[in-house]
């Protein structure tokens, strides 16, 4: 994977102007840059540090009444949603990139985030070239090509879907589709995870049977474990 990440930064740096940014879903994945030697001096990396496919938000992305509802579904404090997502994206709010490199998975937890950053690139009209380099989750391997998304029509998509949790009328790729599909039916009655967990509640280490279990959700341990204790009341 790291190989097929150095081939696919030295594909954009020759295509696209020098001023990018590239944002990484999440502190992990920037983690393993930093550890595999994959951070160009020259470029400015990111994480996105948030579970959007958890609890509510609201129409403007980073307004105060979204971080309101994000500290609320996340049950964390504001100085610590301020710190911890939006401390880490201040060169995105702060300074000018001709190219914006989105590092996202092809899970229903990366792709919801995908939604979001691509909805407020819209929303803060943002001008630039914008490449999505997909990361393959459950084989741990990406693919070898950046794919440029035309971010308008996206704050309707994260509305439609984030927001009012329907379907989008507008086209979207096929791995965004899938994921909204999944997003708008992993806590109903209908889910293959929801099932499982009332089917299985007395079993032993049910949060890593899950985990394992449903890799195509990357939903994380706490998720699991909340929606644990909501059906066992």
């Amino acid at each position: 994977m790291e190989e097929t990440i150095k081939n696919l930064q030295k594909k954009i740096e020759a295509r696209y102007e020098a001023n990018i940014l590239h944002v990484l879903n999440g502190f992990h994945m920037l983690e393993r840059f930093k550890n595999n030697n994959l951070i160009k001096e020259n470029q400015t990396y990111v994480p996105f540090n948030e579970a959007m496919c958890w609890g509510e938000a609201d129409t403007k992305i980073f307004s105060d009444s979204f971080i309101e509802k994000r500290v609320k579904s996340l049950k964390t404090t504001e100085a610590e949603y301020r710190k911890i997502v939006l401390g880490s994206l201040k060169p995105l709010f702060k300074e000018k990139f001709d190219s914006i490199v989105l590092w996202f998975g092809d899970d229903m937890f990366c792709q919801m985030n995908l939604i979001t950053i691509l909805a407020y690139l819209e929303q803060s009209g943002y001008k630039g070239d914008v490449l999505f380099c997909m990361v393959l989750e459950r084989v741990d391997d990406i693919l070898p090509d950046a794919f440029k998304i035309d971010v308008e029509g996206y704050s309707d998509i994260y509305k439609t879907v984030i927001y009012n949790h329907e379907m989008p009328d507008l086209k979207i790729i096929p791995v965004t589709y899938q994921s909204i599909k999944m997003y708008l039916n992993y806590q109903t009655e209908e889910s293959p995870i929801i099932k499982y967990i009332r089917n299985n509640l007395g079993k032993e280490h049910l949060v890593n049977d899950l985990l394992c279990r449903f890799p195509e959700y990357g939903l994380g341990d706490l998720q699991y474990q909340t929606m644990i204790e909501d059906n066992r009341k």
